[in-house]
């Protein structure tokens, strides 16, 4: 059974990335805003990690919330990821457990998941 992993990143061409580089590993739920990412949410329960961008969209961290919501019913991993280490720590403490930069994250993600 492939794992199932929520992605939540405005910038459309990573998704395009990390499809590429993942595809046979697991199975990559991309959403594209916070609206996208709680639809998404919602409508696939075994949903196995979360990949949470800190800004979307924009340059200040619009997330968070998001985050806190998410934990309050959600168990498994989450990784915050943004190129400024301040982001990440900003959504460590709203309840990320690992964070990651954006170009790491493929190898993040396996290293998370046990892959």
């Amino acid at each position: 059974m492939s794992k199932k992993v929520l992605v939540v990143e405005d910038e459309e061409y990573l998704h395009g990335r990390w499809h590429r580089e993942l595809d046979s590993k697991m199975v990559l739920v991309s959403a594209l805003s916070i609206e996208e990412a709680e639809e998404k949410f919602s409508a696939n329960p075994d949903i196995d990690a979360i990949v949470m961008d800190a800004c979307v969209p924009g340059d200040e961290p619009t997330t968070p919330p998001l985050v806190r919501k998410f934990r309050s019913t959600f168990a498994g991993p989450m990784i915050a990821i943004s190129s400024l280490p301040e982001y990440r720590a900003e959504l460590v403490s709203a309840g990320c457990d690992h964070e990651s930069t954006k170009d790491s994250l493929p190898q993040k993600l396996l290293e998370v998941l046990g892959l």
